[in-house]
């Protein structure tokens, strides 16, 4: 059965973020896949401390003990992963930014420690009519899983909203064939 992971790095109350990857995540389940919803935003994941210990040891992660330790076991448990952030102020969440930046830690002195065959994708939301002005917003969140060899999916980009009561037909019909065609 395929797992499908979704990390969500929005903290809004009505986050179009978070209801077009649990659209496609319920799509996916009704494929057949297992799918979980992770709220990141509401996780303490402290930043990269650039300590280097998750170079030492290819089967140790990071020494920070915080909510991000048992993501990583889950990341790599999962064979696909949606990651989607808001843009806030023309850039990702400050709190998806803390997760990104402790993917560091899937490189260890002997190459990835993630699990091979995983594919990731990227949901942006954002105001700006136009989605290809914060398009390098979806490369800077599936950076991580692009350096330790996951395949990479083509992002999802819904322009023109502020919240989820803003999400047209339209962007969810095309967060439902992403979750379906992770499921497959």
């Amino acid at each position: 059965m395929t797992k499908i992971l979704g990390i969500c790095g929005s903290a809004a109350p009505k986050s179009s973020t978070k209801k077009l990857i649990e659209t496609a995540l319920d799509a996916a389940k009704a494929a057949g896949a297992e799918v979980e919803f992770i709220d990141a935003a509401k996780m303490d994941i402290h930043g990269c401390r650039g300590c280097l210990a998750c170079k030492k040891d290819q089967a140790k992660f990071c020494v920070q003990k915080d909510d991000m330790t048992p993501l990583y076991e889950k990341i790599n448990a999962a064979d696909a992963v949606i990651i989607g952030s808001p843009i806030y102020f023309g850039e990702n969440t400050g709190q998806i930014k803390c997760f990104v930046d402790r993917m560091y830690a899937f490189l260890g002195p002997e190459g990835s420690k993630m699990k091979t065959g995983k594919k990731a994708v990227a949901v942006i939301t954002q105001g700006m009519a136009d989605v290809k002005v914060y398009e390098s917003c979806a490369g800077i969140l599936t950076a991580g899983f692009r350096y330790c060899g996951a395949a990479i999916e083509a992002p999802l980009i819904v322009g023109d909203l502020h919240s989820a009561e803003d999400l047209k037909a339209e962007a969810l019909a095309a967060a439902e064939q992403l979750g379906k065609k992770l499921a497959n």
